[in-house]
């Protein structure tokens, strides 16, 4: 009896190192650039749900980290996905072209220009049209909150959302 319990303890363990490891070699989901912010808008209008504007810059240390630990994994949970559409903007870029809410082409860099953001990173969840729902969650302060920082940034959202559907 102890042997089989060993070997079944052997077998877990292996299993759970081959889960791991098949699991660290996974690419981390990277967030999608904003391109047309007019047809996202379409989007969130019709499954009611909030986008979220993730203002980043290249380079930038906190940007990273908030990206790797909490707005990938974010990205990539079928049950936020579900709730939020989740959007970089790199905010120094003047490159990157964007469709801004109205229709109009601008760049990543006027975008974050015109909604005032100085410092990165910056998170901002705005409805269809671009109204901000939520306070702006800004730089990454109390990184051990940071994902309840977002996670209660898509539920005062949905509710602004739900109160407007009323």
């Amino acid at each position: 009896m102890t042997d089989y319990l060993r070997q079944i303890g052997l077998a877990l363990l292996i299993l759970a190192c081959t889960a791991g490891a098949a699991f660290a070699q996974a690419p981390p989901a990277r967030l999608e650039y904003a391109r047309d912010l007019a047809a996202l808008g379409k989007q969130a209008a019709a499954r009611g749900a909030p986008i979220m504007l993730v203002f980043t810059r290249p380079g930038c240390p906190y940007c990273a980290r908030a990206k790797k630990d909490h707005l990938e994994p974010l990205g990539a949970s079928p049950e936020y996905g579900a709730k939020v559409i989740l959007r970089e903007i790199e905010a120094t870029s003047d490159v990157l072209p964007l469709r801004d809410f109205d229709g109009t082409l601008t760049t990543h860099r006027n975008f974050a220009r015109n909604r005032n953001v100085r410092t990165v990173p910056t998170v901002i969840v705005v409805d269809a049209r671009g109204k901000p729902l939520a306070d702006p969650i800004v730089g990454l302060n109390g990184p051990d909150f940071y994902s309840l920082y977002l996670e209660q940034a898509i539920d005062a959202a949905r509710v602004q959302l739900g109160a407007r559907e009323r």
